[in-house]
Formats: C-alpha cells, structure tokens, sequence
C-alpha cells in the first residue's frame, strides 16, 4: 500500500503552501512597516481614569476595550504641573514638555499690559476660512514650542501631512501644531467645519462637499434616548440629579433635540450638538472623511492626525460627572472610537497605525455631592473674594485698582500702578498672599517671586513650577484643597493638579505595541520624544527628552 505522506508528497504540499501565501497575502501574518505610516492621537476632552473601571462592564469588545487588552496600557499616567485644562494638556502632550516651556498656562490669562483677558489661540492676523468671521481667528501662534507634527512635517521635508481636528478651534489648532496641513473646528453659527487662513486660503473640496451633507442638523433632529435601559446605568446617579443645569433647564431623558435647538427654524442654536453625544459622532465622521480625501497612511512618509473628542467638555457642563448622560456619552463615544478603529484596520492596517488614546485632563466630583457623603469639599467664590481683596488693599495702600484681574486660580496685580506708588511689588504679593489665605477651601497661596527665585523638592511646589510661566501667569497662585472647586456666578471650574484632575488614562496600540499593562508612574510630557524616538527624527525643541522606557525596544523588532 503506498504511504499517505511519503517524502515527496510532503515537498509537494509544502510548495504549495508557500506559493499560497504568495498568491493569497491574506492568509500570511502582517508585518509591520519599519515606522509607523499614521500615527493617530486620540485626546478625550476631558475623560479621567475612573471612568475606565466604572463602565468597563459596558464597554463593547472593539472599541476602549479593545485598546486596553491589544495594547500597552498605563495606568498610572498623569500630567506633572497645576491648573489642569484641556488646552495645557494638549499643549504638553504634542509638545513633550511643561506650561511653563510651551507657554499654554490656560485656556485664558490676563496680559496686564494691554488689560485684558487673551485666549489662548487668538489670532488677529488671521482669518476665517469656511466658517463665521468671528470663530476663525485662530492659530498656533501664541504656542512657545515646537509640536510633534511640526517635527514629522521638518523631517520629512514636508512630504508628511500633518492635521488636528476638533469641536473646538483652540484644541484643534493646538492639536496640529504650526506646520500642518491643516486645522479644522466646528463653527457654532453655521454648523459646519472650517478653519483659518494661518492654515489655507480655501477649504478643500471634499470639506465643502462634507459641510453640504448638512449632518449637524440631521443629528439634531433626532432624540437623545439612553442606549440602555435606565436600570443598568448602575455606575450613575439617578436621573433627577439637580446639581446641574441640563440642556436649557432640562436633565432627564430623553432630550427632543429637534425641540430643543429649533433646528431649520429662524432661531436655531446649532451649537447644542456639543451637549450630546452627536458631536463627537459629527467629529468621527468628519475624521474618517479626513482619512479617506487626504490620502493618510497611504505612503512611506509617517502622516498625524491628532483628533480632540470634546462633546464630553459640555455634557459634563450640563450634566456632571456621576449622571447617567456623562455615562451614556462615554458609552456611546466607545461606538464611535469602534468605528474608527475598524475604519483605520481596513484603510491603512493596525500593523502601519499607531493609536495613542490619552485625555486632557481628569475629573473631580461634584462638591454638592461630596457634602452630602459628608466629604470635605465645597467652592471657593473667586468674584467674592477679589471684592474683599480691593477693599483690603485701599485701607492699606490708599484707593487704586490694585488687582487687575483674577484668572484660572491666579490674581494679577497692576505693577505699573504699584511702581508709580513707590510701593514694593514682592511686599504687596506677600500681603496679599496673607489675605487670600484666610479664605475657607485655600491650602495654600504662592507667589511668583518666590516661584521665580527658589526652589523645592516638594512635589507639590513642583508642579505649581511646572505650570508657571513668568509672562502669562499670575502675581499669586491660589491653591484649594482637594475637593474644592472655583465657582461665582456665571462658572463653575475644577481644574486642580491633584490626582482627580491629573490621572488619565493612556494606551498604545497598533504598530508594533506590546500588550503589556504598566502601572509605574509616567508623565504625559513622554508621549512627544518618544513618539520621535520611534521615527527617529528630533523630539520638539522645548521636549524635556524623556523616553517611555517600556516602549524603546520596540522600534527595532
């Protein structure tokens, strides 16, 4: 009887099997190319680390899930300075360093020279490009360092392209940095996308042709029903939570939209889709187009796109962090996040895309409900204790506008007034350093000379320093305790450098990422230089250079 598997026979399969895997690569293992060809950076604004454990339940498999178990997963990564805002994080997590380096100390503070409060992106010289007059001034032009974008765009002497996208103008352009390709925001009178001429002359045809498929509207004419029943929103508060204001004073499901923000009627409020789950929908869809037109990840020259998911910002305004809304909105951005990650599979490949999902900063609870759980919290009234402070100061000093302003948890003092006084601004700081003290939720109170002139080991005066820009910040820096929170009458602020606000998630995946969990402390100021270790151009010039240690061995496999 002739044997099954004779010596030949077993030549013959064998040949046949590796002309296969010439003929049909599908079957073959992927391999990645030797850098990465899109690098995507996803930036959750704002999202904290606890939100991972509270839903994971609820997660679906492809979507944050499907990051966390395929990639290398931190869970100890934070942001190293005070003063937590989307626009510092951005700003540090593309420029690999400090505030007080990239200059973004906040979304705003108060240039006393010119008396008055500057935004962080404003731009004059620059005009709208696609959109509403007043909502396209915008450039990177008050960012004081370099971006990862605009270092890939260097090196590859410009054949790479470069993009940030977001709801809002100051994340998108942070986001793309100064050399991209482009910048592109959501316009709340048109609602539509645009940009700015520090960017383009004109938007490009396929944007115009996105803009006339009119979604913000057909997405505002649907209602916003949980994706789940009621009852299974168990990491939630009930909903008829009254800590917070909801969409134009209503917070229960379900929310009419149509009704609501009177879309197609003469007094539409196109900007209501910020407050639902839709807009970061519109944002996906808007990125996958993105994807597509412009052809990223299709060559050798690495490509970035850095993408803000904002709707989070406004609903958390609306809702608060514990409500089911807050909840239901994460659930149903982990759709979207589902979407693009199989979208990015099938048009470029997991093995040629590097994923890096991270948040701008975290989340504290609310205070109100902190006091009813009898925890220590409360708000600090900034508007009260500045008219107390004025008052103090002309019984000391005599009658003057002494303090110019109180922004984002800092005083600023008139210094040409105190110099035509003759006055001593170092002994005005300390005394009014003395007062401030005094008010219930304040920990602590620095000022700038003593951040200018000394230095400590103590990590919270670190981090005070790390968020201290001599130019744009403050004469005194106010410092709640934890659990405290800014709030007057019109705002309602958290953004402290304590473990609410500075723990994020931050995950690795694609591209030659290990699965791995690291759980050692990492800073957000790594992800830049290490992402130009991996394409081994220059880290951006103000990078403090540290590497993410865990990932270093990967570019050589």
């Amino acid at each position: 009887m002739q044997k099954l598997f004779s010596p030949l026979r077993i030549l013959v399969l064998l040949a046949a099997f590796i002309v296969s895997l010439q003929v049909f690569p599908q079957f073959s293992k992927k391999l990645p190319s030797n850098k990465p060809r899109l690098i995507i950076t996803i930036v959750i604004d704002p999202f904290s680390f606890d939100q991972l454990n509270r839903y994971q339940d609820k997660l679906e498999k492809n979507g944050l899930r499907k990051l966390m178990a395929g990639g290398s997963f931190f869970r100890n990564a934070r942001y190293n300075y005070f003063f937590t805002e989307a626009e510092t994080g951005i700003a540090t997590l593309v420029s690999g360093t400090n505030p007080d380096i990239h200059g973004i100390v906040g979304q705003n503070w108060f240039e006393p020279l010119h008396n008055h409060q500057n935004f962080c992106t404003a731009d004059d010289g620059v005009k709208a490009v696609g959109g509403s007059y007043k909502n396209g001034k915008h450039s990177p032009a008050q960012l004081l360092s370099s971006t990862i974008g605009d270092e890939i765009r260097l090196s590859s002497r410009f054949k790479s392209k470069v993009f940030g996208v977001s709801l809002y103008p100051d994340n998108a352009v942070l986001l793309a940095g100064h050399l991209a390709n482009g910048a592109y925001w959501f316009d709340d009178i048109t609602g539509t996308w645009m940009s700015s001429s520090f960017y383009m002359d004109s938007l490009p045809g396929w944007v115009t042709q996105f803009n006339q498929k009119d979604l913000t509207r057909t997405y505002l004419q649907k209602k916003w029903e949980p994706l789940l029943p009621l009852t299974e929103y168990t990491a939630s508060l009930p909903d008829t939570s009254d800590y917070h204001p909801g969409i134009l004073g209503k917070n229960k499901f379900p929310y009419d939209l149509k009704k609501l923000s009177g879309a197609g009627h003469k007094k539409e409020n196109l900007s209501l889709i910020r407050y639902t789950p839709y807009g970061n929908t519109l944002t996906e869809d808007f990125i996958t187009n993105l994807i597509l037109n412009e052809q990223l990840g299709k060559d050798d020259a690495c490509d970035f796109l850095g993408i803000s998911f904002s709707a989070s910002r406004d609903i958390l305004e609306a809702f608060g962090p514990m409500s089911m809304e807050a909840e239901d909105a994460v659930l149903r951005l982990d759709h979207d996040i589902a979407n693009l990650l199989t979208f990015a599979d099938k048009e470029i490949g997991k093995e040629n895309t590097l994923i890096v999902l991270t948040s701008s900063h975290g989340i504290a609870p609310d205070p109100e409900y902190m006091q009813t759980l009898q925890m220590p919290s409360g708000y600090f009234n900034p508007n009260q204790a500045m008219a107390l402070l004025r008052s103090y100061l002309n019984v000391i000093y005599g009658e003057g506008s002494w303090v110019k302003g109180y922004h984002n948890h800092q005083i600023y003092l008139d210094h040409m007034l105190i110099e035509d006084a003759n006055l001593s601004l170092y002994k005005m700081e300390d005394k009014v350093a003395d007062f401030i003290l005094q008010f219930s939720g304040v920990s602590n109170v620095m000022t700038a000379h003593s951040l200018r002139e000394s230095g400590s080991s103590n990590p919270l005066f670190i981090r005070i320093q790390n968020g201290f820009s001599p130019k744009r910040s403050g004469d005194i820096i106010v410092i709640l305790y934890p659990g405290w929170q800014e709030k007057n009458e019109h705002m309602k602020a958290s953004g402290s450098g304590f473990w609410d606000n500075t723990h994020v998630p931050l995950i690795w995946y694609g591209w030659k990422m290990p699965k791995d969990v690291i759980y050692h402390s990492t800073d957000l100021n790594t992800v830049a230089p290490t992402l130009s270790y991996f394409l081994q151009i220059p880290a951006p010039n103000g990078s403090e250079g540290s590497l993410i240690e865990d990932l270093l061995e990967v570019k050589n496999k």
